[in-house]
């Protein structure tokens, strides 16, 4: 087998200029395809990997008879693996042809960018005594080296040619699904395709059933738990909820729903709960069943893939539901309707769910550099206006962002008060009237909007009192967060977490309502109005929300009482994305 380097020199001018072209590329370090050792030969790779990791590559490349695309599979379903899990390789790794990936295109995307061991495949094929692919041997070693460069490059174009056949098929996937918008668990798409008008609605279900769910495939992946994991308020306040309470887990049967890795499972496990049934439509619950067995709870955690709406559980009742279902502004994504589907056909009577219940306040915030660089970008990009780039449809896409608490100018009004043990699905849309009142001299440039989560341990009550619930977000003027608004009360039997912007950021961050104009307001002024929230007709995960609003100076509030006056009220619609 040859070990020539294609950045060789002396094949003369022309070849110089080949020898540029690929030698970057063929210096590049290649590692291991078990751990983190790097090489700069294939060969030298693959012997590391027959001596450390007792894989022999090259030799079952051969007795497989694998070509140049199963070998390319089998290289990223290694990498695959080891990158996303911690196999056991205790009695090495061993293929025998039967394997599903080496026929899986999905495999033929690099697993890392620009893997140079991808085309070090090529050399494995580089005899200078043999022949290459029907090319008899040349006279000369110059001419040899040159048809296999021609061989290469050709391997190496059909790869990057199949790349971007994946890549492509891949993206128009996405943009059927989004044009689409899915319908999951809330409302059936077969209903929703049956009521249009132009009567495709059996070819479009049988469109939808071909397809991914959309939704739960973007849990599927690691990133996004990593997130959720990493978010301490949420992830500690629902640990530390379990495990002060571990009295009312002991013994019982709990469910979790949307289980994801498993950690609420295992929390409850811990906690000495006797059974624990954790249910995911993601394909992320593989993971979490691996992560429940190295854990050791297996004995107690059964996992079920699949929508809560859709399956039979094996037992008829639970004591305790816990579930993580929370999106932004709380209610988008829909989730809860699927927790109360459970708690109605599953929850014991007198049984508890985790959280009890959640809150959605609105407040209004001063921010000109944010406005600048959300609202007025267009208007100056060096030096040039763009007005045609601002957003022209009648609701304006609502932000989610982490704001700062200094740019808070109001107080907080309860839009909505959600008892999740007594509460429908059909209530989750709402209307609620609001009143925030300036605590300083400021320009309202956006209103803002947060939740609160609640656990207790019955649900009765679920929660804070409704008069603790209306209490100011802070506890004086220099913005200092009054404690009982972050539902940390060792004194009571309630813990819980807020996402306001009193709090710690967490990965909800807070809901900003760009104005379209602004209004300068006095110490004392208030913004009056309605605001509306609805799951919308398009795709029910999503929300179409709208606040009609005014503005009261404290100088007229007397006379408005007393007059009855009427204001200019302004409406605006949003849509959460």
């Amino acid at each position: 087998m040859s070990d020539t380097s294609y950045s060789e020199s002396g094949w003369g001018t022309q070849d110089d200029r080949w020898d540029d072209w690929e030698g970057d590329e063929m210096d590049i370090p290649m590692k291991c395809l078990f751990c983190t050792q790097t090489f700069h030969s294939a060969i030298t790779l693959f012997r590391h990997a027959k001596q450390a990791h007792r894989f022999d590559f090259l030799k079952t490349r051969t007795d497989l008879k694998l070509d140049f695309y199963q070998s390319m599979r089998l290289v990223n379903y290694i990498r695959a693996m080891t990158e996303t899990s911690n196999p056991d390789l205790s009695n090495g790794f061993a293929v025998d042809g039967t394997e599903a990936f080496l026929s899986d295109d999905a495999y033929l995307k690099p697993v890392m960018p620009e893997d140079a061991l991808i085309y070090a495949l090529d050399e494995l094929d580089l005899d200078g005594t043999a022949s290459v692919d029907g090319f008899a041997p040349s006279d000369t070693q110059q001419e040899c080296e040159l048809m296999a460069r021609i061989k290469t490059l050709e391997q190496q174009l059909g790869l990057r040619e199949r790349e971007v056949k994946f890549v492509t098929d891949q993206f128009e996937e996405y943009r059927q699904l989004v044009r689409r918008q899915f319908y999951d668990t809330v409302d059936d798409a077969k209903e929703a395709d049956s009521s249009s008008a132009d009567g495709s609605s059996s070819g479009k279900a049988q469109d939808e059933a071909g397809r991914s769910d959309y939704y739960f495939n973007s849990y599927a992946g690691n990133e996004i738990h990593m997130q959720m994991l990493q978010d301490k308020v949420r992830t500690e306040g629902y640990r530390d909820f379990i495990y002060e309470n571990k009295d009312i887990f002991k013994g019982k049967v709990v469910l979790d729903v949307g289980c994801g890795t498993g950690i609420l499972s295992m929390f409850a496990a811990r906690a000495g709960a006797a059974k624990v049934i954790a249910v995911d439509n993601s394909d992320i619950i593989h993971k979490a069943q691996a992560n429940v067995i190295e854990n050791n709870l297996d004995s107690v955690i059964t996992l079920v893939k699949g929508k809560i709406e859709d399956l039979e559980l094996p037992v008829d009742k639970v004591d305790i539901i816990v579930s993580e279902w929370m999106g932004y502004f709380l209610l988008f994504e829909a989730m809860l309707d699927s927790v109360l589907v459970a708690r109605d056909r599953y929850l014991a009577p007198g049984g508890l769910l985790a959280p009890s219940a959640s809150y959605i306040y609105l407040t209004a915030i001063s921010d000109e550099d944010y406005m600048n660089d959300r609202a007025n970008y267009w208007d100056n990009v060096y030096g040039f206006k763009m007005s045609s780039m601002k957003p022209s449809m009648p609701a304006l896409e609502a932000d989610v962002d982490v704001v700062p608490s200094s740019s808070v100018m109001a107080t907080r009004a309860l839009l909505a008060e959600i008892d999740h043990g007594s509460t429908a699905a059909s209530k989750l849309d709402f209307s609620s009237t609001f009143v925030l009142k300036a605590t300083r001299k400021a320009t309202v440039h956006a209103f803002l909007g947060y939740f609160d989560v609640a656990f207790s341990r019955t649900q009765t009550p679920p929660g804070p009192s409704r008069s603790e619930l209306c209490l100011p977000a802070y506890a004086d003027d220099d913005q200092t967060p009054a404690s009982k608004a972050l539902w940390r009360r060792p004194e009571s039997v309630m813990h819980g977490f807020t996402t306001g912007p009193h709090g710690t950021a967490t990965h909800w961050k807070q809901t900003v309502f760009l104005l379209r104009e602004p209004i300068d307001m006095e110490l004392g002024d208030e913004l009056r109005g309605t605001f509306t929230c609805a799951k919308s007709a398009a795709n029910p995960r999503e929300l179409d929300l709208e606040i009609a609003y005014y503005h009261l100076p404290a100088s007229e509030r007397q006379r408005h009482a007393e007059e009855a006056e009427q204001h200019i009220v302004r409406h605006q619609k949003y849509q959460l994305r």
